[in-house]
């Protein structure tokens, strides 16, 4: 059966499993559980494209960057005050120059490298970085100083920037990599899980434009209403709980969500093994 949408023909099965990949984007977009793990197993479970599902997790970080902007637009204005007005130091820890320090060795590695890294995007690969990444988290709850530092400087910055390249690979959850970052550093979870969020906004965007000019021949005019639908799905599902979910990560404890990683990794282990 299939239903007119957006002057396109489309089949409602897909429609229905879009909207349950937008709402499972949407939910894992703003917790270290990685998002690209949750999509691989739920889009296999729904016999979803592979080409589609490739196109839409690259168009789905749009949703990201404006539910981002939308959060954090009180931190943008003042660093961009700050750009302008170098003397208006109100409440910023950190400033943009911190923010592109810490881009250049995740640039460099992602611009010359993103076809190669492409390729890791397997189920193998994913289930061991899911591994991987639940033991930083790990660390990062052991990891438990008293003095926490609230200001980040260029050195920090940068060896940030180093950690975050771990979020390259498939399944590792860039948010898991900067929580892990601050431990290491010492900073409180607070600014670094800020400056996270917000360095990702020209992260993602860049990285969407070069994957999109890559893979634009995947992309058919008839796949438009359907990532419109999941686009439109992720964000409405971000502005329900992401303020929740960052409430969570700056506030609580990540023993759920490791033991959460856990399960998944075990979960699509025995799933792709036995499948």
């Amino acid at each position: 059966m299939k239903i007119n949408y957006l002057f396109f023909e489309i089949d409602y099965k897909e429609y229905i499993k879009i909207i349950i990949l937008g709402i499972v984007e949407g939910i894992t977009e703003f917790l270290p559980v990685s998002s690209t793990g949750h999509m691989i197993l739920v889009s296999d479970l729904l016999n979803f494209n592979s080409n589609k599902i490739k196109i839409f997790d690259i168009v789905i970080q749009f949703s990201s960057v404006i539910v981002i902007i939308i959060l954090f637009k009180t931190k943008l204005l003042k660093i961009i005050k700050h750009t302008i007005n170098t003397s208006n130091n109100e409440n910023i820890n950190f400033f943009i120059s911190h923010i592109i320090i810490c881009l250049i060795p995740i640039g460099i590695l992602g611009l010359f490298f993103h076809r190669k890294l492409e390729q890791l995007n397997n189920v193998n690969n994913i289930i061991l970085s899911l591994l991987c990444g639940s033991i930083t988290l790990t660390i990062s709850e052991l990891l438990k100083p008293n003095k926490l530092i609230k200001h980040i400087n260029y050195l920090q910055a940068f060896i940030i920037g180093c950690i975050q390249c771990l979020s390259l690979y498939p399944g590792f959850s860039r948010l898991g990599a900067t929580i892990f970052s601050g431990s290491l550093l010492k900073i409180h979870r607070c600014v670094i899980i800020e400056f996270s969020f917000i360095m990702s906004i020209p992260l993602m965007c860049s990285t969407s434009i070069i994957s999109i000019i890559d893979n634009i021949k995947l992309l058919k005019l008839s796949d438009i209403p359907i990532l419109i639908t999941g686009m439109l799905t992720t964000f409405i599902i971000l502005m329900i709980i992401s303020k929740k979910c960052l409430l969570f990560i700056k506030n609580k404890s990540l023993k759920l969500i490791i033991i959460y990683r856990l399960i998944i990794t075990t979960t699509m282990y025995f799933y792709f093994k036995f499948n």
